[in-house]
């Protein structure tokens, strides 16, 4: 699934501008090293929260060559597949939407971070996040293995 940067020069994953201190904050206090894994993190966030929110106005977008083609690539294909269920999303042709998907689901995952972060003590708010998961849910992830 990797995807052909000669052919993809031209994209740039678009971040939301209103989240510009919240990503600041983030990669501040070193709970993500980069604006690309906390995108990643949101996007995933998004998704589970089902909070897909459109924006117009972008700070500097990052360069597609930072996410990885073994991992980030291959999620940015596995989420828009997910909300659409239309396999031809996996196809180079359709990556330019499987990525506004992405950048939709992560503001989404920003917006819900906003809302619930306490500043002061970002790393617990995060994890609060994360453990909200079901107990039966994480419970169940590798049964019948």
């Amino acid at each position: 699934m990797s995807v052909d940067n000669k052919r993809f020069d031209d994209i740039r994953v678009r971040r939301p501008k209103e989240h510009d201190e919240l990503l600041e904050l983030l990669k501040k206090e070193k709970i993500f090293s980069s604006n690309k894994n906390t995108l990643v993190f949101a996007a995933s966030l998004g998704f589970k929260k089902q909070q897909r929110q459109e924006f117009k106005e972008s700070s500097e977008p990052i360069m597609l060559r930072i996410f990885d083609d073994n991992t980030d690539i291959p999620f940015i294909y596995s989420l828009a597949l997910a909300e659409t269920n239309d396999i031809t999303m996996m196809t180079k042709s359709r990556f330019k939407e499987a990525v506004t998907i992405f950048e939709e689901y992560a503001n989404g995952g920003l917006s819900y971070i906003k809302s619930v972060l306490e500043p002061t003590a970002a790393l617990a708010s995060l994890e609060t996040i994360i453990a909200e998961s079901e107990p039966d849910e994480v419970a169940d992830i590798f049964d019948g293995w």
